[in-house]
């Protein structure tokens, strides 16, 4: 699907392609979002360009993700999708940076482009270039970095609560907990891997083309290399908190299977001198003088109590219960 962003007076206007006819001459940004084999074909032929298949995206190496042709900037970093269904997974986004306009190749749906275009109707005249529009584009998918590490702090609060309240009133799932834990391991991962790919191409188009002089968007990448940096040091102690909350997590099973093995344990010890007790007067020998007294079995029944006994007051002496 191709949209096109065009400049209608001060604002961004979003446009549908009804038909592969010929590209708007007021277009700032050009979408594609699953573009078909002849979707690609066309703006390439429109803009004179060779934009990367979705098997190129795929298969691209770290050292080719940035480079320059003479028509054109191509930058492609990672992003995450599917953070609110709770299945964050990674994709490519690739950049194409041209004079007339900027070209995005896509095949996942990211909430940081919707925002960015709500944004970008409600500030008319901060986007009048391709360029403004690939930096509102990265300040926005920064943007939406900060909001998922924000609700995982939250997230990882509350869990921590869970784990060491001793008031609740009733005891933590922990499985449940390590669930948790893990999936916020995972999209920790993603993030991070977002993070570093975005502070390369940002990093890469101030060397290969400068830093913007328009208005509010001049010393923006300055804040957004330092934004990534500092959400790249938040996103590392949060792992560092899961890490810990794990580790308590598992202490805690830990110490719950240590008290259920503590109980069969004792229950074993405590029934060991009744057991040897009934054995000894159950052996089938001739010669048994107590099988012929009266009071045989009550002494029986005596001697195994009061063994019982006897652990249970030595246990419950040394503290063992």
């Amino acid at each position: 699907m191709i949209t096109y962003h065009c400049l209608e007076g001060p604002a961004l206007v979003r446009r549908a392609a009804q038909a592969l006819d010929t590209v708007p001459a007021n277009a700032v940004w050009i979408d594609l979002l699953h573009p078909e084999p002849e979707e690609e074909r066309f703006v390439e032929a429109a803009l004179g360009l060779d934009i990367p298949t979705r098997e190129e995206l795929a298969e691209i190496e770290d050292s080719s993700r940035f480079y320059d042709e003479p028509a054109a900037v191509f930058m492609t970093t990672t992003v995450v999708s599917g953070i609110s269904e709770r299945r964050p997974t990674t994709a490519e986004v690739t950049f194409v940076l041209t004079p007339r306009c900027l070209v995005t190749v896509r095949y996942c749906e990211l909430s940081s482009f919707r925002q960015f275009e709500a944004a970008s109707l409600r500030q008319p005249g901060q986007f009048g270039t391709g360029h403004l529009v690939f930096i509102g584009l990265i300040d926005a998918i920064v943007d939406r970095i900060a909001d998922v590490l924000e609700s995982v702090q939250v997230d990882l609060s509350a869990l921590s609560t869970q784990v060491f309240d001793e008031h609740r009133d009733e005891p933590a799932d922990l499985q449940h907990v390590l669930k948790q834990l893990g999936q916020f391991r995972a999209l920790l991962a993603r993030l991070g891997e977002s993070l570093f790919s975005s502070g390369r191409m940002i990093a890469y188009y101030r060397v290969h083309v400068g830093e913007p002089k328009q208005g509010g968007a001049k010393g923006l990448l300055k804040a957004l290399e330092r934004d990534v940096r500092s959400l790249g040091e938040h996103q590392a102690r949060l792992l560092g908190d899961i890490a810990f909350l794990l580790d308590a997590t598992l202490g805690l099973i830990n110490i719950e299977q240590n008290s259920i093995i503590k109980v069969f344990s004792i229950a074993a010890v405590l029934f060991l001198p009744p057991t040897l007790v009934g054995t000894v007067y159950g052996m089938n020998f001739r010669h048994m003088p107590e099988l012929e007294w009266l009071f045989g079995y009550p002494m029986a029944l005596g001697a195994m109590a009061l063994s019982a006994g006897l652990a249970y007051v030595w246990f419950k002496f040394r503290d063992w219960l």
